[in-house]
């Protein structure tokens, strides 16, 4: 964003925030300075009030709220951010804008480093009538504690460092930093937990983790159909998603199984490189439009007046200085006719815009459960982006906010309000003894029945799970419900602190 237009912005919306009061009323919003809370809390005060005044997509909503928040005396601005999101009432509409402390941590563990243990798991419980739960591995980590212990997908943990798994320590399995187990297997007959004898111990290590699970091509019937498994829109992994893209070209691939099951989102970058290999061909050539943004009518102003448009165009050449990234896509179309998306519960954000981004232009099923369903996208900003003379006691601090609604060319956003409704139904079933990849793990199975491919009923059984094992709430990656904007195209400001 150029000096031209963050000018015209801040002219737009004046000094700490653009709700005009009386004197009286600002008399009683910012009393004389107090000494209650620190000085690096009253700046982290007046940031996150800036930012949810200017940037927040449901600014006007929240009128109210940014009127009473008194920078001078607020002793919790991270919780007040949380807290004053758009809702109604008690129901909250943005699930997702939250301010942190530790803008470094937040930002690494979003581009696909944490401590972790390497796994990816469906925590069960065993009964309504016991807080006994199970965690099973849906998927594992190249190169993580969890695949170097011999861990897999279907693997059971039965027991948390020799006690049972409860609905009281189950979250030790995410949080903790060394842990023992014992494993269990699964009786499908019998619909049964048995211990296996086996133990594995895992310390947690801080690793990048790959989001490309797998990658392969099936033939039958005559033709040819690509698989792809994919948890995450980190940037990362753009250049290996190209190779994948050229790989599947040369393979002649018209039809693609997007597993997007476990992905949670990500970078809008990543998603824009993925649709320009993804859409037709004609559409990226002709720079047709992927998708658009709505914005809060101050940012709708700055861009209505500087004659930028709120549309993104398919593309094939991506430079960015600030990220160290120049790919080009022009060769890595792979020339799909038609996209089978996988998606569960844990579908969400990217995952979704990409999907509904492709369906005004080609054949998009879905196949799996409700998605997530997760329309906005948001924009992660430090105290540094934000301020030209940032005071260093808030250099660090963050804020991923909402700051606008995703549409597709269509003007559609199909996973708004509840989530995106798959055309086939299937369940995912870690338990069974498929990894993904295979042609009869049932999500899988599903698909590529839809593709074409013919089974015999004996191959594979697929019962539900759900009847006999609820699945509990887990934590989440922090990547997971993100779509965000890259920081180059950021509204970042010039604005002098005060």
């Amino acid at each position: 964003m150029n000096k031209k237009i963050l000018s015209m912005l801040f002219l737009l919306i004046g000094s700490s925030t653009w709700i005009s009061c009386s004197d009286e009323e600002e008399s009683i919003r910012q009393p004389d300075r107090q000494e209650a809370i620190s000085t690096e809390t009253y700046y982290a005060n007046t940031f996150g009030k800036d930012i949810m005044s200017t940037y927040y997509y449901w600014n006007e909503d929240i009128a109210l709220d940014l009127l009473l928040w008194n920078i001078e005396t607020n002793g919790d601005p991270i919780g007040t951010v949380d807290r004053i999101r758009y809702h109604e009432g008690e129901k909250y509409i943005d699930k997702w804008t939250m301010m942190t402390d530790d803008m470094d941590s937040f930002t690494s563990s979003v581009d696909g480093v944490s401590t972790t243990y390497g796994w990816n798991l469906t925590v069960y419980l065993l009964s309504e009538d016991s807080n006994q739960c199970i965690g099973v591995v849906n998927y594992v980590s190249a190169g993580s504690p969890a695949e170097k212990a011999g861990l897999k997908r279907g693997d059971i943990l039965l027991t948390l460092n020799g006690e049972d798994i409860t609905t009281d320590n189950y979250t030790d399995l995410y949080y903790s930093t060394t842990l023992a187990s014992s494993l269990a297997s699964y009786n499908e007959e019998t619909n049964t937990i048995q211990a296996s004898g086996k133990e594995v111990e895992l310390s947690a290590v801080t690793m990048y983790e790959d989001p490309v699970l797998c990658d392969t091509v099936y033939e039958f019937n005559g033709k040819k159909v690509g698989y792809l498994a994919y948890t995450s829109f980190d940037l990362n992994a753009i250049p290996k998603l190209i190779e994948i893209g050229k790989k599947f070209k040369s393979e002649g691939i018209k039809e693609l199984i997007l597993d997007l099951r476990y992905n949670g989102g990500g970078y809008v970058i990543t998603e824009n490189v993925l649709a320009s290999m993804f859409a037709p061909e004609a559409n990226v050539k002709a720079r047709d439009v992927f998708e658009k943004e709505v914005y809060n009518d101050i940012l709708t102003e700055v861009y209505r007046q500087e004659g930028i448009s709120l549309e993104t165009p398919f593309m094939t050449e991506y430079d960015y200085d600030a990220i160290d990234l120049h790919v080009s896509t022009k060769d890595a179309n792979i020339g799909l006719e038609r996209i089978y998306g996988i998606i569960s519960e844990n579908t969400a954000s990217a995952s979704e815009a990409l999907l509904g981004g492709l369906m005004p232009y080609m054949d998009v099923q879905l196949i799996g459960e409700a998605s997530y369903g997760k329309y906005c996208t948001g924009l992660m900003l430090s105290g540094e982006d934000t301020y030209t003379d940032c005071p260093e006691e808030i250099k660090n601090w963050g804020i991923y906010v909402m700051v606008s609604i995703y549409q597709n060319a269509a003007g559609e956003t199909p996973c708004m309000p509840d989530g995106m409704q798959p055309d086939i139904e299937a369940e995912d079933n870690p338990m069974l003894p498929y990894p993904l990849g295979d042609v009869n793990e049932p999500m899988l199975r599903e698909a590529l029945t839809q593709a074409g491919r013919q089974y015999e009923e004996k191959d594979v059984k697929s019962r539900s799970l759900s009847p006999l094992y609820p699945r509990m709430e887990v934590p989440q990656k922090a990547v997971f419900g993100k779509r965000i904007l890259l920081p180059s195209a950021s509204l970042r400001t010039n604005k002098t602190f005060q």
